[in-house]
């Protein structure tokens, strides 16, 4: 921020002398003087600024950091908005040069749309292929799967019977 410097009274006629009028924030303006009890007074000489109350530098300094503050906010926005303009112009030229590509090796008036779509066919058929494949394997594992637990169900079931005529048959033998 600025530097405000405390001078002694006996200076106050000649800093009066070197600031504008305008620039004179006292309490006791008709006509310009100190109070009676006042050692002394605040000056800036960055702006020739005279102050006799040590509030208003505060409350200068406290508008000065405001203003700095929004400064900054608008010169970002600014500068957003001018970084967003500059990337859609960009995309523009981008776009345009990819069209100038594309009608230079194709042809400006689809000439060369046989190729194109033979192409197309060809990437199309293949991207079928994969995904019928893709979905057939996916349809064996779920056979596959239900095979696998039908087959668990039936040997747990199996088990469990033994189990049972097992320990059917140890509790006969006990009873004995």
């Amino acid at each position: 921020g600025d530097t405000w410097l405390f001078f002694d009274v006996d200076t106050f006629q000649a800093a009066l002398a070197q600031a504008p009028e305008k620039h004179w924030y006292l309490k006791r303006l008709r006509p310009p003087r100190l109070a009676p009890d006042a050692e002394g007074y605040y000056y800036n000489f960055g702006h020739d600024v005279i102050s006799d109350d040590d509030l208003h530098i505060l409350t200068k300094t406290h508008e000065q950091k405001a203003l700095s503050l929004l400064q900054k906010c608008v010169r970002g926005a600014i500068t957003r908005k001018h970084i967003r303009k500059e990337v859609e112009a960009a995309l523009v030229i981008q776009k345009c040069k990819m069209m100038w590509d594309c009608q230079k090796i194709h042809g400006a008036n689809g000439r060369n749309a046989a190729i194109i779509k033979n192409w197309y066919r060809k990437f199309k058929a293949k991207e079928d292929r994969v995904k019928l494949e893709v979905r057939a394997s996916r349809a064996q594992a779920v056979w596959r799967g239900y095979c696998c637990r039908k087959e668990f169900r039936a040997k747990m079931r199996v088990c469990t019977r033994f189990q049972a005529s097992f320990r059917g048959l140890l509790g006969r033998r006990r009873a004995r």
